[in-house]
């Protein structure tokens, strides 16, 4: 695997969503895939070596059926982690619970740091994964990506 330039801040965007009413920023150079279910409207964002990849997912109407915490432990299930340590947090006016840790995907180990939130209707669901390695290479800028999602809504 190839070493994965980090983008100066200057280099990142802002991704305005009016439909999931938040924006956040992300490096010019990510691919952007849209993915839209009965349940789910899920952006992805992946870096150009394809070893990190940043998911803002909406899931439609689970704020009346799910909570932040079973939000979370549906998508940890997929890394094969059980029972880690959560966390309230709040970015920019929106009450999150976060969770951060390792564990596999398609049997590769990762690290990821996820968030989850009741806003405006919807459970919004945040996470990024990557190698351990390359987690902690780009620390400082998954943090700044992470910390940079807020409300958004479009002026009419």
């Amino acid at each position: 695997m190839g070493k994965a330039q980090t983008p100066a801040a200057s280099e990142l965007e802002w991704i305005r969503n009016s439909n999931y009413q938040v924006q956040y920023q992300v490096p010019q150079s990510w691919r952007v895939q849209m993915e839209a279910t009965d349940s789910a409207a899920v952006v992805t964002h992946t870096d150009p070596t394809g070893q990190i990849l940043l998911v803002v997912a909406k899931l439609r109407y689970a704020a009346r059926r799910h909570t932040q915490h079973e939000a979370l432990d549906e998508l940890l299930q997929r890394f094969g982690v059980q029972g880690n340590k959560r966390y309230s947090t709040h970015y920019n006016g929106i009450a999150f619970v976060e969770t951060t840790g390792a564990g596999r995907l398609a049997g590769q180990e990762l690290r990821y740091d996820a968030l989850a939130a009741h806003h405006r209707g919807h459970v919004l669901l945040v996470y990024l994964y990557a190698s351990p390695e390359i987690f902690a290479t780009h620390d400082e800028l998954l943090t700044q990506m992470v910390h940079s999602i807020k409300p958004y809504k479009e002026k009419r």
